[in-house]
């Protein structure tokens, strides 16, 4: 714009550019009432000729321009505090040094310096001249001392605390204090610290008091003029008690910062002014954390030593073991991420518990690669010599007849690795039924196969997860049981197909090896969350339970995700159950069948089966995140009896085998004779159960007796159908296991829902009877949780006990045989091989421990077989649709339901923990078809339940919207109702598509960290490629 017609340059653009001299030609020629017009003319931003002189020289505004600033207010025509349409002050334009796109941070450190002096001169006569800073008084704001601190300008900060200190107290929309964001990255660390020092000194000065800094900050103030010698000869004058309760959060995060420096000096005033180093500060972080990360040794003693603290009542081993908020660690896991041995060691003798889960579900010493740190936790802890803990801990299974070919493929995986990092040890059954083959692999192998597969590790210098890189692993956390499976698994398919050796039975199995300790570790965590867990899903905020994370880490992803999927469907049943107790004790109480109440409820369990599928679709986003999983691939794993032809691929172009055209007909083939079997298992069983029922009269309790014989035969000829869909799989000849699995469910949870819920359809729609309706719903509920129970709890568990107690009586013979020497040298050759920790090596050949090994091995073989999942899934899903549909009929169907979870959770995961075969662990990113098989469901239950009210609770209808009289027929009230129950129908499905829009899939805090993890990865991969090119243009020069 031009502020002169007759002008090709205006008055913006000279003081952009900086040209006082035209300015002054310009503006001499005008009246005095013109210049002031002519000066408070602005851009499109608000903006007039004073904003645009205090940019970066380099740059196409804020020019920095002392002598254009000092001309314009020496004409005394602006407003100092005028702010443009972004609500910005020259004042605060000067400290930003503009927005971040347009500041140039590749600029030398020389020219920083010379931008800091104009700054620092430009904000200095502003504020002489009037400026104001009061209007920066407030929270959730940036104030200038904000930027002061980011950019690291120490004389910029000095200058605005002078003239207010109040803006060191002022937070900005992320809870951030002027101080926390000094030391951000990218700028000069030393430059950052004196402003830190600085501002902690002025804080202690001011606030507090403290005479020690008082004359400190005189000391580094005594270099600059601010033009009024008096106010700073006494800065007494200025001191104000500070009162605790108000400014608590702001010392203790000034104390978390002195403590990052290490200052004994600046810290040890808060500590006397009673600020806690244990009290939760900045992001969660204690006094003590900072301390440790930094590596302050004796600062870490003081906290824990110092006599100014009020939690002298505390133990000390309780304070140690205290966790930050944000990614939960203790000291000790931070002291031994960092490397620092004398605080690792001080801690331990505190009583530091070194098996806390953090964050990344490791313990302490787990997380760590030093060999250092090895050594030391075992000169500290005295731990018991484990086989499994030092590598050897998955196992291959093989028969007699194949003992030379697996050998020979493990001898060829050898001679390719790194001499000795690959071992397998050959070892006989106790019967002599089977080979054991235990496999270890040690850590510079890991390496090198994490390196080349790109495994995606957590890289905690950088604070995100990205492809492993063996040059610099010293910055990356140590490998979980998923990496150390994955790599075992991928040396071993390298040589040879496993699939394909156990399909031909030279494998009869193989498998990881539990960890005792570990499993207790994960069971003495669940039962202190246990309840924490339950009531997280009603929670806004992000999870701080471990545990799933921590079943995750051990049993995969797979049984991380059936776990989190079962207590938050256990935890959202709570809002059904409880109004559903109120009705129902209201019920039954005024003997009120018809209340007005039952189908307000009905239709208030649509609404509800449709948030809980919304928010588990935020709860699923927040798990795959908190796994891992959103780096992760799912692998399309082969089936090996697939039989395909030789195509070339539209795409690729390549040759591959592929599905023939036959084979699309066996999809039809099979479906017709199970479609078959299931309709005549069903009508079998509906007829013999009207027949059966129909024998007497329909008492209360034969009612009962009936329908719990139907829920024993519903789960007979549920079973039956299953067994006869897995053949189905074998025939249709399917070339991927997840392909396989999604058809089976469909199959499986098709027949399922329609076996367990026909007759409940049949008495709520077609022949309406409520009471039948009622008993039988209530019935089938308990009666399949009970078997459910039993079938995957109380069952293998006693045949578990069963295989224990003969191979505890036939192995405890074995050992007195003559054997006993041949097997405990075999096992003496495998500790003796094990060079990477020296605990392993003076293991004694007839040592209990060396007996307990051989026994663990046969102990994992009989374990049970994991749960099938698709079966666990298939039956907590039927509950979330009985809940949904019938929960009307029976107020007691979700307090039912409720119940046996709370004990189902409980009794699984001590199965998990006690008698289970640990499975391999594989990348799964969510539970996969049972999402959309939720949302059908819920569809499903919403017209269900409409045709419910309309057919078996009329009478509540009719109390809802109206009574009938005598001059109305039945007809017309049955006609009115069903139009009203298809409107309900259409406004509950219309309202399901609304709640899908307006609740997002993702939490807001999961679509930032992952933002943030991108942005981290693709700054890294610039450095690599920076430092990569100039390495390359070195070598040329």
């Amino acid at each position: 714009m031009h502020f002169f017609g007759h002008e090709e340059i205006n008055l913006l653009e000279a003081a952009q550019d900086g040209k006082l001299e035209f300015i002054q030609q310009q503006l001499a020629s005008l009246a005095s009432k013109q210049l002031q017009e002519a000066c408070k003319k602005s851009d499109y931003y608000g903006r007039n000729a004073l904003h645009y002189v205090k940019k970066y020289f380099i740059q196409a505004a804020y020019r920095g321009h002392y002598e254009v600033v000092e001309y314009f207010l020496n004409l005394q025509c602006l407003d100092l505090n005028s702010t443009d349409k972004q609500g910005n002050s020259a004042l605060m334009l000067v400290c930003v040094r503009g927005y971040n796109q347009d500041f140039d941070e590749s600029v030398e450190q020389s020219d920083h310096t010379d931008c800091d002096f104009r700054k620092y001169k430009i904000a200095k006569m502003l504020l002489q001249r009037g400026a104001s800073l009061q209007h920066y008084l407030k929270d959730h704001i940036n104030n200038p001392l904000h930027w002061a601190c980011y950019f690291g300008d120490l004389k910029l900060a000095q200058l605005l605390l002078y003239y207010n200190p109040e803006l060191m107290l002022r937070k900005n929309d992320r809870h951030q204090f002027p101080i926390d964001i000094a030391l951000t990255n990218g700028k000069d660390p030393e430059c950052q610290k004196q402003v830190v020092k600085y501002l902690i000194v002025k804080f202690l000065a001011h606030f507090l008091n403290s005479e020690q800094q008082i004359i400190q900050l005189q000391e580094l103030n005594k270099d600059l003029d601010f033009g009024d010698r008096d106010i700073m000869s006494d800065h007494r004058y200025n001191c104000q008690k500070m009162d605790r309760k108000i400014y608590e959060s702001v010392g203790l995060n000034y104390l978390f910062w002195a403590s990052v420096l290490g200052d004994e000096d600046l810290v040890i005033p808060f500590l006397k002014q009673q600020f806690s180093a244990f009290a939760p500060s900045y992001k969660g972080r204690n006094a003590v954390h900072a301390a440790t990360y930094q590596g302050h040794e004796k600062l870490v003693q003081l906290f824990f030593e110092q006599g100014y603290s009020e939690n002298k009542k505390i133990p000390s081993k309780k304070l140690v073991n205290l966790m930050t908020i944000e990614k939960p660690q203790t000291a000790l896991h931070i002291a031994v991420e960092q490397r620092h041995e004398n605080i690792v060691n001080y801690l331990i003798k505190l009583g530091a518990d070194h098996n806390i889960y953090n964050f990344r579900n490791q313990a302490a010493f787990a997380s760590s690669r030093s060999a250092r740190i090895k050594e030391l936790r075992q000169t500290l802890l005295q731990t018991e010599k484990n086989l499994i803990r030092s590598g050897y801990k998955y196992v291959l299974v093989g028969t007699n007849m194949s003992a030379n070919l697996v050998k020979q493929q493990l001898n060829n995986i050898k001679e390719k690795v790194i001499g000795g990092k690959f071992k397998a040890v050959p070892l006989k059954s106790y019967n002599e039924s089977c080979m054991y083959y235990i496999i270890k692999v040690q850590n510079q192998l890991k390496n090198e196969v994490a390196h080349k597969e790109k495994m995606m590790i957590y890289n905690f210098t950088q604070g995100i997860i990205c492809p492993f890189n063996k040059d610099k692993a010293y910055m990356y956390e140590n490998f979980h049981h998923y990496h150390d499976q994955q790599i075992i698994l991928t040396l071993l398919y390298d040589e040879f197909n496993l699939d394909q050796f156990m399909h031909d039975q030279l494998l009869l199995d193989h498998f990881p090896l539990h960890d005792e300790e570990e499993k207790k570790l994960i069971y003495n965590q669940w039962k202190c969350e246990k309840w924490d867990l339950l009531k997280e899903p009603l929670s806004l905020y992000q999870n701080r339970c471990r545990t799933p994370s921590a079943i995750k880490a051990y049993f995969g992803s797979e049984g991380g995700f059936f776990f989190v999927f079962l207590s938050f469907f256990t935890t959202w049943l709570f809002l059904p159950a409880i109004p559903g107790i109120m009705l129902g004790v209201y019920i039954y109480s005024t003997n009120r069948f018809d209340t007005l109440f039952v189908p307000i409820y009905t239709i208030a369990l649509a609404v509800w089966a449709t948030i809980f599928f919304e928010f588990w679709k935020r709860k699923q986003s927040e798990t795959m995140f908190q796994f891992d999983m959103h780096v992760e691939t799912e692998q399309k794993k082969k089936i090996q009896s697939f039989q395909g032809q030789f195509w070339i691929d539209d795409v690729t172009h390549k040759i591959e085998i592929q599905y023939s055209k036959r084979d699309k007909w066996k999809y039809y083939k099979t479906s017709f004779p199970l479609v078959l079997l299931a309709v005549i298992m069903i009508a079998g069983e509906q007829i013999a159960y009207q027949y059966i029922i129909s024998l007497q009269n329909r008492t209360t309790n034969y009612t009962i007796i009936c329908s719990i014989g139907l829920g024993i035969s519903i789960k007979i000829t549920n079973e039956i159908f299953n067994y006869f869909a897995k053949l189905s799989m074998k025939y249709e000849n399917h070339q991927y296991q997840n392909e396989l699995e999604d058809v089976y469910i469909i199959k499986v949870f098709s027949f399922t829902f329609l076996n367990s819920f026909v007759r409940l359809f049949y008495k709520s729609i077609i022949n309406p009877d409520s009471d039948e309706l009622n008993i039988m719903s209530i019935t089938l509920t308990i009666v399949w949780a009970i078997v459910h129970l039993t079938r995957f709890t109380i069952i293998p568990l006693i045949k578990h006990q069963i295989r224990s107690y003969f191979l505890n009586t036939e192995y405890q013979q074995y050992m007195l045989k003559k054997w006993k020497k041949t097997y405990v040298s075999q096992v003496a050759s495998v500790l003796e091989n094990n060079t990477e920790n020296q605990v392993n090596k003076s293991f004694d050949r007839s040592s209990m421990s060396g007996k307990r090994f051989l026994k663990t091995v046969e102990q994992n073989r009989i374990m049970m077989p994991t749960p099938n999942h698709i079966d666990q899934f298939t039956y907590f899903i039927i509950q979330f649709c009985m809940v949904t549909m019938f929960s009307a009929s029976s107020q007691l169907i979700p307090v039912a339901i409720l119940l046996f979870n709370i004990f189902t959770i409980d009794s699984l995961l001590y199965a998990y923990i006690t008698f289970v075969k640990r499975p391999i662990a594989e990348a799964k990113r969510s539970i996969g078809l049972w999402n959309d098989i939720l949302l059908i469901v819920g569809y499903i239950g919403t017209v269900i339940n409409c045709l419910t009210i309309y057919q078996a609770n009329q009478d509540q209808l009719n109390n809802l919207i109206g009574g009938q009289d005598s001059h109305t027929n039945e007809e017309t009230f049955a006609l009115r109702n069903f139009l009203l129950l298809i409107a309900a129908e259409h406004i509950v499905i219309g309202l399901k598509f609304l709640i899908e829009q307006v609740i997002p899939d993702e939490p807001v805090w999961v679509t930032k960290m992952m933002q943030r993890q991108e942005y981290l990865y693709e700054q890294m991969l610039n450095k690599i490629y920076d430092s990569n090119d100039s390495s390359q243009k070195s070598k040329h020069d």
